[in-house]
């Protein structure tokens, strides 16, 4: 073979790619999914502000923040299970964990705090679906049955119940958000080999990324809603989510500057 020719042979198999080399690894998929865990942990936060913590300026976003990270929630799964390829064998890391990998906790995490934020939900608007089903007929009367968890007392002893219910649910919620959201940070700050994320700071780098992903989500989607159904704005309730979202960011800020 001439030199030409070989030259062209070994250009041509460096521009080959390889079947298993043809997927870019850690691609835009896995770049969303921290993201968007961010925005619902950001959001629990908020709505717990208020229930946990009795700030009353954020009231008028407080059940809003719960349905926002819901959403965010049912999908956060989505990019993970598409960069997967293979998404029913997301099943093998539930039914047969490894308990040395911090990815077969995720399942596990995941679930939990899915469950704690719909019994919040389910909660929160008993009485709104109490009121639904003495309107409704039919399978929609059974459906808001369940919904309403059995029960169809709206007492005020009964929503004080339901109350403390709430304000439970919020204060285990506060600490699964941190490990929802942190246990990602935990993933990155274990990759050696980019010194940019090994550190052990990148938990709560990612956990204050989230709350100011969060609140800014929050801020964003209650304005524009106000203002596409023809309500007013409370002016006190953004202002204060506006503070929250400034002290969060100069955490996060001073924290990244730290690592760096």
């Amino acid at each position: 073979m001439s030199v030409a020719a070989h030259g062209d042979a070994a250009a041509a198999a460096a521009n080959f790619i390889f079947p298993n080399d043809f997927h870019v690894h850690w691609s835009l998929m896995i770049v969303l999914y921290p993201y968007i865990t961010g925005l619902v942990a950001g959001a629990f936060i908020v709505s717990s502000l208020y229930h946990v913590f009795h700030i009353k300026a954020l009231k008028p976003v407080s059940r809003f923040s719960l349905l926002f990270a819901l959403a965010f929630l049912i999908c956060a799964t989505w990019p993970l299970l598409n960069h997967l390829g293979r998404p029913e064998r997301a099943l093998s890391m539930m039914l047969t964990p490894n308990p040395s990998s911090a990815m077969a906790g995720f399942g596990y995490i995941y679930s939990a705090y899915f469950i704690v934020l719909l019994l919040e939900i389910l909660f929160i608007f008993r009485p709104v679906v109490v009121a639904l089903r003495e309107q409704a007929t039919g399978v929609m009367k059974a459906v808001y049955g369940v919904l309403a968890i059995g029960s169809d007392n709206v007492s005020d002893k009964a929503l004080k119940l339901d109350h403390k219910i709430i304000a439970f649910l919020a204060a285990i919620g506060i600490p699964m958000a941190c490990v929802l959201h942190g246990y990602v940070g935990f993933i990155f700050g274990g990759i050696k080999a980019n010194p940019l994320w090994a550190t052990p700071l990148m938990p709560l780098i990612f956990l204050l990324s989230a709350c100011v992903s969060g609140i800014a989500g929050i801020i964003l989607s209650y304005i524009v809603i106000m203002k596409f159904s023809g309500r007013e704005i409370d002016v006190e309730c953004v202002q204060t989510l506006i503070k929250f979202l400034w002290g969060f960011f100069i955490l996060d800020f001073v924290f990244e500057m730290l690592e760096l």
